[in-house]
């Protein structure tokens, strides 16, 4: 099995499917930022100060990511990020469910919140995770 995974086929399609991702997650946020500003202050965990900094930034970083990934540049780099930007999703998700609210993501556009889509992005979050962290050992490796 880890012979499968360590495929360079596997790993170039992982890298295109992480990469796409984010790509499509940037796109469906950057194109109305206040519907994302009001589902990231559904989380209560950021000032209103800082919802519409981040609502303005993290789309374009996703897209860049992403564009990063898809191409083969600085891929280590790009899923370094990206995990990083998973983890702190699953946070911001795992504390909105141990607080027994109901929010929105915002993850791919905005939509009606639900706890079911809340632990839906929370496992979502985890396999970026996942997906990140193995492109970036396997790029550590000298992978492509």
């Amino acid at each position: 099995m880890r012979k499968f995974f360590s495929n360079r086929w596997f790993l170039l399609v992982l890298r295109l499917a992480l990469g796409g991702v984010f790509l499509y997650a940037g796109a469906t946020k950057v194109t109305n930022p206040q519907a994302f500003a009001d589902s990231i202050a559904t989380f209560k965990m950021l000032p209103p100060q800082l919802l519409n900094i981040v609502a303005l930034g993290l789309p374009p970083f996703e897209i860049l990511l992403g564009l990063m990934l898809i191409s083969g540049w600085k891929a280590r780099a790009a899923s370094l990020a990206l995990a990083g930007l998973s983890i702190v999703f699953g946070l911001a998700l795992g504390q909105a469910l141990m607080r027994g609210l109901v929010v929105d993501c915002g993850c791919f556009g905005s939509g009606e919140p639900s706890t079911l889509k809340t632990w839906a992005s929370f496992g979502r979050a985890f396999l970026l995770l996942a997906g990140s962290l193995w492109v970036f050992r396997s790029a550590s490796n000298g992978l492509k």
